[in-house]
């Protein structure tokens, strides 16, 4: 009951608070408008009816000069000279209404708004200054003899004209934005002030109504949290019995995966003892069994470290057109009779990537072509749609099992029907997918109208460095 009645002490302390800094905003808000907006306002609005009447009397001293009315154009001539000497008081109580007020209000607005009123009246000061020395000039060559060209004196009057009427309005804009500005932020105060103080006074009541109950409430959040953290546990617990199953099944499939390709080392031994075979053939053999254990193992590698977050990344600039072009002169000598490669790729596209490890991404994309074509053709193309870039490799396989789409992308998911493919580890597709999602790109495939299959992926043209690959595993 005492932790309750401080609480509302508390809460009412702070409306106070919250309710005299309000009021404070909106009183200043309310006199920036007193003593600064509304007088600066009229005085702009003053300029602007004097502009106007300058603007008059200019066109009526080029009539009476053209139709050579002297008593009248000397009236208007001496009616400018005067609305000019009113224009030049209009524009000095404008400025001492901004510098006085300048010291008044408070120090963020002055620095904003005071700062460039300031400005813009300096401009437009500078503009009536030589409005009146263009008039000068205009009145003076009317009074010559000379071959002054008056009409152009007359539009160069009239240009500067609308470049003060212009400044003039621009102020007057600022003005009222200014306005809207502080009644609506006033408003805003208020409706916040008004809203906290509402939401106070409930708040009050319901503590007041349930600090009788507040010893049972917290036994039944006790006993509610008893029950979450219990529910919490079994979810872990089968959680870890997921990813126990996991990881005895890739043990399992790791294991086939390493020991497939003995069995034709030892093929190759035997029958090199036998002479059915010289030894530079079993040599060459041996090897390529050893290159795929060392590609099975390294894939396995590349795959925990993305689990594990650990796969580090090398970011640099490169043409990811010549990155295609390499790889497909290099597939070019492993094609089998019936197969063939062709390009589309569209000029230089520069990424900022990890090369080599998309490098590792197309070659994965086309070997597994390879593996499904037996005859036909295999198409690695490029685009750019200037924010990203992205790579499709169609071929006209056998195309993707419509059963394999779900788990196309997870550790020893092959194409073939057949668990343990001989074309096929499963390992590519899934090292693939976890260097493009740390690249922050989209990897995916689906089966042509025509036949065969497409597999592609787009990159950020910038990639942002996160350093790591972040976790792809899906469980």
């Amino acid at each position: 009951m005492g932790a309750s009645v401080g609480i509302i002490i508390l809460m009412l302390g702070v409306a106070t608070v919250l309710s005299f800094s309000a009021t404070s905003t909106i009183n200043d808000q309310m006199r920036i408008m007193t003593i600064f907006n509304t007088p600066l306002e009229k005085a702009i609005i003053q300029m602007n009816g004097l502009q106007k009447i300058q603007n008059l009397t200019v066109e009526n001293s080029v009539l009476f000069y053209e139709s050579k009315d002297v008593k009248n154009f000397e009236v208007v001539k001496n009616q400018f000279y005067v609305n000019s000497a009113l224009m030049t008081d209009q524009i000095e109580e404008a400025r001492n209404i901004i510098i006085s007020s300048g010291k008044t209000l408070p120090p963020e607005y002055a620095k904003s708004s005071v700062n460039s009123l300031s400005q813009k009246m300096d401009s437009l000061d500078g503009l009536e200054i030589a409005y009146l020395n263009t008039a000068e000039r205009f009145f003076k060559s009317t009074s010559s003899n000379g071959t002054t060209n008056i009409a152009a004196i007359a539009n160069e009057l009239r240009l500067e004209e609308k470049l003060s009427e212009s400044q003039q309005k621009d102020i007057l804009a600022e003005l009222q934005n200014s306005d809207k500005s502080i009644e609506s932020t006033a408003h805003a105060n208020k409706e916040k002030l008004l809203t906290l103080e509402v939401i106070l006074i409930v708040s009050v009541g319901i503590i007041s109504l349930t600090s009788s109950h507040l010893v049972n409430q917290i036994n039944k959040d006790l006993i509610l949290e008893v029950v979450k953290k219990t529910k919490s546990l079994q979810k872990a617990n089968e959680k870890l019995r997921r990813l126990n199953n996991l990881k005895d099944e890739f043990i399992s499939e790791a294991s086939h995966e390493l020991i497939s390709p003995l069995n034709p080392i030892y093929g190759f031994v035997e029958l090199a003892k036998c002479g059915d075979i010289d030894k530079e053939e079993a040599l060459t053999g041996i090897a390529k069994q050893a290159h795929q254990i060392e590609e099975v193992a390294n894939k396995m590698l590349d795959i925990g470290k993305i689990d594990r977050n650990r796969l580090q990344l090398s970011f640099e600039k490169f043409d990811l057109n010549e990155l295609l072009f390499d790889i497909v002169q290099a597939s070019r000598l492993e094609l089998v009779k019936g197969v063939k490669i062709q390009t589309r790729l569209e000029g230089i596209i520069e990424v900022e990537a990890d090369r080599t490890r998309i490098g590792q991404v197309v070659r994965n994309m086309i070997n597994n072509s390879l593996k499904f074509t037996s005859c036909g053709t295999i198409l690695v193309a490029s685009s750019n749609d200037g924010t990203h870039a992205e790579v499709r490799i169609k071929d006209t396989g056998a195309g993707i099992h419509p059963a394999m789409f779900p788990n196309l992308f997870n550790k020893f998911s092959t194409m073939s029907n057949n668990k343990h493919n001989p074309n096929g580890n499963g390992l590519g597709l899934h090292l693939s997918k976890g260097i493009i999602d740390a690249h922050n790109g989209r990897i995916g495939a689906f089966n042509n109208p025509d036949g065969g299959a497409t597999f592609f992926f787009s990159l950020p043209k910038t990639c942002q460095k996160a350093g790591v690959i972040q976790n792809s595993l899906t469980t």
